[in-house]
Protein backbone atom coordinates (compact mmCIF):
# COMPACT_ATOMS: atom_id res chain seq x y z
CA UNK A 1 0.00 0.00 0.00
CA UNK A 2 3.00 2.24 0.99
CA UNK A 3 4.42 1.46 -2.26
CA UNK A 4 1.68 2.32 -4.12
CA UNK A 5 1.38 5.51 -2.82
CA UNK A 6 4.21 6.65 -3.33
CA UNK A 7 3.61 5.44 -6.87
CA UNK A 8 0.42 8.01 -6.89
CA UNK A 9 2.67 11.01 -5.32
CA UNK A 10 5.33 10.16 -7.86
CA UNK A 11 2.55 10.90 -11.13
CA UNK A 12 1.50 13.58 -9.14
CA UNK A 13 4.49 15.60 -8.82
CA UNK A 14 5.64 15.06 -12.35
CA UNK A 15 2.45 16.51 -13.26
CA UNK A 16 2.21 19.45 -11.37
CA UNK A 17 5.93 20.46 -12.30
CA UNK A 18 4.55 19.90 -15.97
CA UNK A 19 1.79 22.37 -15.35
CA UNK A 20 3.77 24.58 -13.16
CA UNK A 21 6.79 25.00 -16.28
CA UNK A 22 3.66 25.79 -18.49
CA UNK A 23 2.23 28.66 -16.31
CA UNK A 24 5.38 29.87 -16.11
CA UNK A 25 6.36 29.69 -19.84
CA UNK A 26 2.82 31.03 -20.64
CA UNK A 27 2.78 33.71 -18.51
CA UNK A 28 5.85 35.06 -20.54
CA UNK A 29 4.11 34.05 -23.76
CA UNK A 30 7.24 32.00 -25.11
CA UNK A 31 5.96 29.65 -28.12
CA UNK A 32 6.10 26.54 -27.43
CA UNK A 33 5.22 26.31 -23.72
CA UNK A 34 3.34 22.63 -24.01
CA UNK A 35 7.02 21.60 -24.78
CA UNK A 36 8.89 22.72 -22.66
CA UNK A 37 6.94 21.92 -20.27
CA UNK A 38 6.53 18.32 -21.34
CA UNK A 39 10.34 17.85 -21.68
CA UNK A 40 10.46 19.49 -18.18
CA UNK A 41 8.31 16.91 -16.87
CA UNK A 42 10.04 14.01 -18.86
CA UNK A 43 13.41 15.23 -16.66
CA UNK A 44 11.84 14.61 -13.48
CA UNK A 45 10.49 11.04 -14.71
CA UNK A 46 13.60 10.38 -15.92
CA UNK A 47 15.17 10.57 -12.09
CA UNK A 48 12.36 8.89 -10.68
CA UNK A 49 12.98 5.91 -13.43
CA UNK A 50 16.73 5.92 -12.41
CA UNK A 51 16.24 5.23 -8.53
CA UNK A 52 14.05 1.92 -9.97
CA UNK A 53 17.03 1.74 -12.26
CA UNK A 54 14.59 1.33 -15.10
CA UNK A 55 15.15 3.00 -18.73
CA UNK A 56 13.04 4.56 -21.56
CA UNK A 57 14.37 1.60 -23.63
CA UNK A 58 12.73 -0.41 -21.08
CA UNK A 59 9.14 1.28 -22.03
CA UNK A 60 9.56 0.70 -25.35
CA UNK A 61 12.35 3.28 -26.61
CA UNK A 62 13.41 1.46 -29.27
CA UNK A 63 13.75 0.97 -33.08
CA UNK A 64 12.18 -2.01 -35.01
CA UNK A 65 14.54 -4.54 -35.73
CA UNK A 66 14.04 -6.55 -39.04
CA UNK A 67 12.27 -5.94 -42.39
CA UNK A 68 8.88 -7.72 -41.08
CA UNK A 69 9.23 -5.51 -37.57
CA UNK A 70 9.51 -2.50 -39.75
CA UNK A 71 6.97 -3.01 -42.12
CA UNK A 72 4.21 -4.07 -39.38
CA UNK A 73 5.55 -0.99 -36.62
CA UNK A 74 4.72 1.19 -40.37
CA UNK A 75 1.54 -0.44 -40.80
CA UNK A 76 0.26 0.21 -37.20
CA UNK A 77 1.01 3.98 -37.74
CA UNK A 78 -0.85 4.37 -40.43
CA UNK A 79 -3.33 2.24 -39.36
CA UNK A 80 -3.83 4.18 -36.61
CA UNK A 81 -3.88 7.56 -38.15
CA UNK A 82 -6.51 5.97 -40.18
CA UNK A 83 -8.58 5.23 -37.46
CA UNK A 84 -7.79 8.90 -35.49
CA UNK A 85 -9.28 10.77 -38.80
CA UNK A 86 -12.33 8.32 -38.97
CA UNK A 87 -13.07 8.53 -35.49
CA UNK A 88 -12.87 12.31 -35.89
CA UNK A 89 -14.06 13.07 -39.18
CA UNK A 90 -17.01 10.40 -38.89
CA UNK A 91 -17.44 10.51 -35.51
CA UNK A 92 -16.87 12.34 -33.02
CA UNK A 93 -16.83 15.79 -34.77
CA UNK A 94 -20.67 15.28 -36.17
CA UNK A 95 -21.31 14.18 -32.30
CA UNK A 96 -19.92 17.11 -31.15
CA UNK A 97 -21.41 19.71 -33.66
CA UNK A 98 -24.77 18.30 -33.00
CA UNK A 99 -24.74 18.95 -29.29
CA UNK A 100 -23.21 22.77 -30.12
CA UNK A 101 -19.70 21.93 -28.73
CA UNK A 102 -16.76 23.32 -30.79
CA UNK A 103 -13.42 24.09 -29.64
CA UNK A 104 -13.20 27.84 -29.00
CA UNK A 105 -12.39 29.94 -32.03
CA UNK A 106 -9.04 31.52 -30.49
CA UNK A 107 -7.36 27.99 -30.16
CA UNK A 108 -5.55 28.21 -33.27
CA UNK A 109 -4.43 31.73 -32.57
CA UNK A 110 -1.18 30.35 -31.05
CA UNK A 111 -0.01 29.22 -34.96
CA UNK A 112 -0.63 32.44 -36.46
CA UNK A 113 2.86 33.94 -35.98
CA UNK A 114 4.32 31.68 -38.53
CA UNK A 115 2.02 31.75 -41.15
CA UNK A 116 3.82 33.32 -44.23
CA UNK A 117 6.75 32.25 -43.00
CA UNK A 118 8.04 28.81 -44.62
CA UNK A 119 11.34 28.70 -42.41
CA UNK A 120 9.42 29.63 -39.00
CA UNK A 121 6.87 26.90 -40.02
CA UNK A 122 9.78 24.51 -40.39
CA UNK A 123 11.53 25.01 -37.32
CA UNK A 124 8.13 24.97 -35.06
CA UNK A 125 7.27 21.89 -36.98
CA UNK A 126 10.35 19.96 -35.85
CA UNK A 127 11.25 21.45 -32.64
CA UNK A 128 7.65 21.68 -31.02
CA UNK A 129 4.98 19.51 -32.79
CA UNK A 130 7.75 16.41 -33.64
CA UNK A 131 10.08 16.85 -30.78
CA UNK A 132 7.88 18.25 -28.15
CA UNK A 133 4.37 16.75 -29.11
CA UNK A 134 5.18 13.63 -30.89
CA UNK A 135 7.81 12.28 -29.32
CA UNK A 136 7.19 14.16 -25.67
CA UNK A 137 3.86 13.36 -25.29
CA UNK A 138 4.38 9.78 -26.13
CA UNK A 139 6.86 9.08 -23.50
CA UNK A 140 5.48 10.92 -20.76
CA UNK A 141 1.76 9.91 -21.60
CA UNK A 142 2.20 6.46 -22.89
CA UNK A 143 5.26 5.81 -21.38
CA UNK A 144 5.93 6.94 -18.36
CA UNK A 145 2.05 7.85 -16.89
CA UNK A 146 0.39 4.75 -18.47
CA UNK A 147 2.95 2.88 -16.72
CA UNK A 148 3.23 3.84 -13.89
CA UNK A 149 -0.49 3.66 -13.37
CA UNK A 150 -0.56 -0.32 -13.91
CA UNK A 151 2.19 -0.16 -11.00
CA UNK A 152 -0.86 0.63 -8.93
CA UNK A 153 -4.13 -0.62 -10.62
CA UNK A 154 -1.97 -3.76 -11.14
CA UNK A 155 -0.40 -5.59 -14.63
CA UNK A 156 -3.69 -7.55 -15.17
CA UNK A 157 -6.59 -6.84 -17.38
CA UNK A 158 -8.74 -4.99 -15.29
CA UNK A 159 -5.50 -3.26 -14.31
CA UNK A 160 -4.12 -2.15 -17.70
CA UNK A 161 -8.25 -1.05 -18.56
CA UNK A 162 -8.18 1.23 -15.51
CA UNK A 163 -4.75 2.56 -16.03
CA UNK A 164 -5.49 3.50 -19.73
CA UNK A 165 -8.74 5.07 -19.21
CA UNK A 166 -7.14 7.37 -16.21
CA UNK A 167 -4.51 8.56 -18.37
CA UNK A 168 -6.45 8.71 -21.52
CA UNK A 169 -8.86 11.65 -19.07
CA UNK A 170 -5.67 12.98 -17.85
CA UNK A 171 -4.28 13.38 -21.22
CA UNK A 172 -7.70 14.99 -22.47
CA UNK A 173 -8.14 17.15 -19.24
CA UNK A 174 -4.70 18.59 -19.98
CA UNK A 175 -6.29 20.09 -23.43
CA UNK A 176 -8.92 21.79 -21.36
CA UNK A 177 -7.62 24.91 -23.83
CA UNK A 178 -9.16 23.68 -26.42
CA UNK A 179 -12.63 23.34 -24.50
CA UNK A 180 -14.77 20.51 -23.48
CA UNK A 181 -14.82 19.18 -27.59
CA UNK A 182 -11.04 19.18 -27.36
CA UNK A 183 -11.55 17.33 -24.23
CA UNK A 184 -13.34 15.04 -25.03
CA UNK A 185 -11.86 14.41 -28.89
CA UNK A 186 -7.79 14.14 -27.54
CA UNK A 187 -9.07 11.51 -24.48
CA UNK A 188 -10.35 9.21 -27.46
CA UNK A 189 -7.42 9.75 -29.28
CA UNK A 190 -5.46 8.91 -25.91
CA UNK A 191 -7.05 5.48 -25.84
CA UNK A 192 -6.71 4.84 -29.41
CA UNK A 193 -2.73 5.85 -28.85
CA UNK A 194 -2.83 3.57 -25.84
CA UNK A 195 -4.26 0.52 -27.25
CA UNK A 196 -1.60 0.72 -30.16
CA UNK A 197 1.29 0.65 -27.61
CA UNK A 198 -0.32 -2.09 -26.32
CA UNK A 199 -0.70 -4.05 -29.21
CA UNK A 200 2.45 -3.49 -29.87
CA UNK A 201 4.33 -4.96 -27.12
CA UNK A 202 4.68 -1.21 -25.48
CA UNK A 203 7.14 -0.01 -28.29
CA UNK A 204 7.01 3.63 -28.81
CA UNK A 205 7.71 3.68 -32.18
CA UNK A 206 4.55 3.17 -34.01
CA UNK A 207 2.83 5.56 -31.84
CA UNK A 208 5.12 8.22 -32.47
CA UNK A 209 4.80 8.17 -36.27
CA UNK A 210 1.53 8.27 -36.08
CA UNK A 211 1.57 10.79 -33.74
CA UNK A 212 4.11 12.42 -36.00
CA UNK A 213 1.70 12.00 -39.13
CA UNK A 214 -1.46 13.47 -37.77
CA UNK A 215 -0.16 16.38 -36.12
CA UNK A 216 2.32 17.48 -39.34
CA UNK A 217 -0.82 17.24 -41.50
CA UNK A 218 -3.39 18.91 -39.28
CA UNK A 219 -0.79 21.94 -38.83
CA UNK A 220 -0.12 21.78 -42.26
CA UNK A 221 -3.26 21.96 -43.45
CA UNK A 222 -3.44 24.93 -40.92
CA UNK A 223 -0.36 26.57 -42.86
CA UNK A 224 -1.70 25.74 -46.37
CA UNK A 225 -4.74 27.73 -46.18
CA UNK A 226 -3.57 30.37 -44.26
CA UNK A 227 -5.31 29.56 -41.03
CA UNK A 228 -9.04 28.45 -42.45
CA UNK A 229 -8.39 24.88 -41.61
CA UNK A 230 -7.82 23.75 -37.96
Amino acid sequence: MKNKVNIVLEIISVLAIMLAIKSIVDYFEINGAGSIAIWSAIFIATIFMRRRKTTWRDLGLVLPKGKREWLTSIGLAFLTVIIVFLLMGLILDPILTHFGLEKPSDVADRFQFFLGNPILFITYLVTVVWIGAALGEELLMRGFLLNRLTDVFGKNKIGWIAAMVIHAIIFGMLHIYQGIAGIITTTFIALIFGSIYLIAKRRFFPVILAHLIINTISLTAFYITGGVVN
